[in-house]
């Protein structure tokens, strides 16, 4: 029992609390960091003066960086190093409106990608709108860990996953490992269209 003149008690949730990012999110604040500055690993590699090998382990959050090394990837990227590290409150849910995506709108490769929502609090997953100019050739080719999971809005594109193309029209969906090497490429005259769902987590 409570005694009369005791101060009530607080009351906190712990899932609203700020969080330290773990080695798998502090990796990829760096790659999109990396990403949205237009920059490859081996130019953070000669601006930082740190392995590409070694950022791309932490990018993968396979390993963590020291001090040291977050400070030259930090000087590479143009930032302080506590913008990589400090912890973020993260919502239990999120809403964008669709006027609100294009102003966060993020070029990887060729491609275009908008976030659909902010990321909320322990999402494994995420999805973006991702945009592929003109232009047979390749405007992304990447892998990481997880999976990924494409539908065509509107346009017709190639997906390619370790080599093996296949030609998507508007509605159709390819779901993969996405440790596969796979790239996306538009095959008509106008922009393709797609959603994009992924895990883990894509921070843009």
């Amino acid at each position: 029992m409570t005694p009369p003149n005791a101060a009530p008690a607080e009351i906190t949730d712990s899932r609203l609390d700020p969080r330290d990012p773990s080695p798998v999110e502090l990796g990829r604040r760096i790659k999109m960091f990396r990403i949205s500055r237009g920059l490859t690993l081996k130019d953070l590699e000669e601006r930082g003066g740190i392995s590409a090998t070694h950022v791309s382990e932490i990018e993968r959050g396979k390993a963590s960086p020291t001090v040291g090394a977050l400070g030259r990837i930090a000087r590479a990227l143009g930032l302080r190093p506590a913008t990589l590290v400090e912890a973020q409150l993260q919502p239990e849910f999120s809403v964008m409106r669709a006027s609100e995506r294009e102003g966060r709108a993020l070029k990887w490769g060729q491609a275009t990608f908008e976030p659909l929502t902010q990321p909320i609090h322990c999402a494994p997953f995420s999805g973006q709108i991702m945009t592929l100019p003109i232009g047979r050739e390749a405007a992304l080719t990447h892998s990481h860990e997880g999976e990924e999971w494409a539908t065509v809005l509107s346009g017709v594109a190639e997906i390619s996953v370790d080599g093996k193309p296949f030609v998507m029209r508007e509605g159709d969906c390819l779901h993969f490992r996405a440790h596969r090497p796979h790239s996306y490429a538009n095959l008509a005259s106008e922009p393709a269209v797609l959603l994009i769902a992924g895990r883990p987590q894509l921070t843009l």
